[in-house]
């Protein structure tokens, strides 16, 4: 501004030069007051990677401390950063005790599974291997189920006291709540701490096909299928898929056998157009041959690769059904 002063791009409020942080991933300024509130919820929603309100880039987190001033809500940013960190090291193991989120790095404990929550105050015993509390002279099967009428009982009196029990279940990876609002928002979630996607109604960490797989479970909605629907699911993609495929090829093959001469024969025609007749004919009627051999002679060497790799699979299983003779 022609006063000095400078323009909020958020609030648009017109302020002078100190108020307006600069960052030191981007060059965009926003005032001190909007940059606060914007870290404030976004650290209230479990967010780690934190981007600048303006553009793609991750803010620094000194940048993230000087602009909050707030030790509470900085060092609850701290928090969610480790944890996410301990996420994903498959050592990691959280203590299981109410009211602590102690996390223990427990390198080569397979072997001794008894581990200690070192925190100050707890000491809590828990095993390595099924994650809940020690066990002794118990396999991790017959533990949990001596401890399944308990967590039966439990989350029947959650039941009766809570309306929104199914809102509210822990991330699979890192054990974090995760609150889902009964807005008909799909069931493909992505943990804000750790990452990690997973299936709202399994709460298995899931791929991109997960809706597609005979798992049941289903994009939109609250219930997974039932068994007779995952049944006829299969049934439907064993009998439908091979007709599919069979239907795309009976149309796309001879596309490809007629689409491509024509293609190539409208090329060399744009080509030469302005030469004379003869040599037209010519070099059109020579590149639609050369086409078609080269489709067919790409057809056969596919065709002949294929049958070469059965013929390996079947040498490979009569090599193995000898040695097992």
């Amino acid at each position: 501004q022609s006063d000095g002063t400078l323009e909020c791009s958020l609030c648009l409020a017109e302020l002078a030069p100190e108020y307006f942080p600069t960052l030191v991933t981007c060059s965009h300024r926003s005032c001190y007051d909007c940059f606060q509130v914007y870290l404030r919820i976004e650290i209230s929603e479990s967010r780690v990677s934190i981007a600048c309100p303006q553009c793609c880039e991750p803010m620094h987190p000194n940048d993230i401390r000087m602009i909050l001033n707030d030790k509470v809500q900085y060092e609850k940013y701290e928090d969610f950063m480790v944890r996410r960190v301990l996420a994903v090291d498959p050592d990691t193991r959280w203590c299981p005790a109410p009211d602590c989120s102690y996390a223990v790095i427990a390198s080569g404990c397979a072997s001794c599974p008894k581990i200690k929550c070192e925190r100050p105050g707890c000491g809590s015993h828990f095993c390595y291997h099924c994650k809940a509390a020690w066990h002794p002279n118990q396999t991790c099967d017959a533990a949990r189920a001596q401890r399944s009428p308990n967590v039966r009982s439990s989350s029947l009196s959650f039941s009766q006291d809570s309306q929104h029990r199914d809102d509210i279940k822990p991330c699979p990876r890192c054990q974090v709540l995760i609150v889902k609002m009964d807005d008909g928002s799909c069931n493909h979630m992505t943990c804000a701490v750790c990452g990690a996607e997973f299936c709202w109604l399994c709460m298995k960490e899931i791929s991109d096909l997960h809706y597609l797989s005979p798992s049941g479970c289903t994009f939109w909605g609250k219930k997974p299928w039932s068994r007779k629907k995952k049944i006829l699911w299969q049934l439907g993609t064993l009998v439908g898929a091979p007709v599919g495929i069979g239907l795309v090829a009976g149309i796309a093959v001879p596309a490809i056998i007629i689409g491509i001469p024509v293609w190539v024969g409208r090329k060399l025609y744009t080509r030469f157009e302005h030469a004379n007749k003869h040599k037209r004919n010519l070099a059109i009627a020579g590149g639609v041959t050369a086409s078609v051999s080269i489709f067919i002679l790409f057809s056969c060497s596919f065709f002949f690769l294929k049958m070469q790799q059965k013929e390996n699979i079947t040498g490979i299983r009569v090599v193995i059904l000898f040695y097992l003779l």
